[in-house]
């Protein structure tokens, strides 16, 4: 039972992070936003069985790349938070296809924990962030 209520959490504040970096967010939060919410949607397409097998893995490690890409640009500390986070996550993954006996709890755990909730909170730091730069910093002068 409580293992439904803490994913659906998850699920809460992915959407409601996301929704509001789609939003209101600059270009790296409504990026991240789209990458990871779009992740989500293609998961249980990828997934094959209980396992997350090598369509899911790959698409793990193609987000995790692109959100440091999107860390190396944007010189913001949420987006590092986002992207250790996703790595965690994508490491997870990893190490359940190469354990021998897997635990699913765990595993559930542990992804749930790091490729969900924090990610999610990540993303909502970012919106936080970046409404506070917006409304409490002054405009950037034209270099003209």
């Amino acid at each position: 039972m409580l293992h439904t209520l803490w994913v659906g959490f998850g699920y809460v504040l992915v959407v409601t992070f996301g929704g509001l970096a789609l939003w209101r967010g600059g270009w790296a939060e409504r990026s991240a936003a789209t990458l990871v919410l779009g992740a989500w949607f293609l998961t249980p397409h990828l997934q094959r069985g209980f396992g997350p097998g090598l369509y899911l893995t790959s698409l793990d490690c193609a987000v995790t790349l692109s959100l440091f890409v999107i860390s190396y640009y944007s010189r913001r500390i949420w987006t590092l938070l986002i992207t250790s986070c996703h790595l965690g996550g994508t490491l997870t993954h990893l190490a359940a296809i190469m354990a021998l006996q897997s635990q699913s709890y765990a595993y559930i755990t542990t992804l749930g924990l790091l490729g969900g909730i924090g990610v999610a909170l990540s993303l909502g730091v970012g919106v936080l962030e970046n409404e506070f730069i917006r409304r409490h910093l002054p405009p950037k002068a034209s270099s003209e």
